[in-house]
């Protein structure tokens, strides 16, 4: 840690007596820009397969580049962003931040996994195994987080994502499911995430 982290994390901290709480995490504008963006992902997704666009399967390459495209920006700037935040240092960020790379991780080795065998073996359908992953595991990173951090309000939408996952896995090659998982994605992702950040901590002078 340099020593501009250690003025900033301690004038952090005489911000947090002063205004009488406890340090707030950092990840909500993560969740809120991978809940929107999935969102509109599985949308258009959706809409590819029901060819409500009338591109054929060429939809489904050009919906998916531009969610890597989108993806990779915004986390450029999100990392940017967050750099500038007070209180990185803490252990309820760092343990935020540790428990969500993980789950990134997971949920990389499922979709590299999924997307393969839809190219070695030709089934269409492989893809569809992700979202239902996806979601068991934001449940478990929204479990982890909440107990490691003493924020018990986000058990609720940990048990959500649970119930989404539940229900994706047993619908999963329907195309309404993509519907399910745009919805799921607001409420678990993006709705958590919107209540972080504005419980973000103010800037420090």
């Amino acid at each position: 840690m340099t020593r501009e982290e250690m003025l900033q994390d301690i004038a952090y901290a005489r911000t947090l007596a002063e205004e009488g709480r406890n340090a707030p995490l950092l990840g909500g504008a993560y969740l809120l820009f991978w809940g929107v963006l999935n969102s509109l992902a599985f949308l258009a997704h959706w809409n590819v397969v029901e060819d409500h666009f009338s591109v054929g399967n060429a939809g489904y390459a050009i919906v998916w580049m531009s969610y890597g495209t989108i993806a990779g920006v915004g986390m450029t700037l999100l990392r940017m962003r967050t750099r500038e935040k007070p209180g990185l240092t803490t252990l309820g960020a760092r343990a935020e931040r540790a428990v969500w790379s993980g789950a990134g991780l997971a949920l990389l080795a499922i979709i590299a996994g999924s997307i393969a065998r839809m190219i070695i073996s030709g089934d269409q359908t492989a893809p569809n195994a992700i979202f239902g992953a996806a979601f068991a595991i934001y449940g478990a990173a929204l479990f982890a987080v909440s107990m490691m951090t003493d924020q018990a309000w986000l058990r609720a939408f940990a048990w959500l994502s649970i119930s989404v996952a539940g229900t994706l896995c047993l619908f999963a090659n329907e195309s309404w499911a993509y519907l399910v998982a745009a919805i799921g994605s607001l409420l678990v992702l993006a709705w958590p995430g919107g209540i972080l950040l504005k419980r973000e901590p103010s800037a420090i002078v």
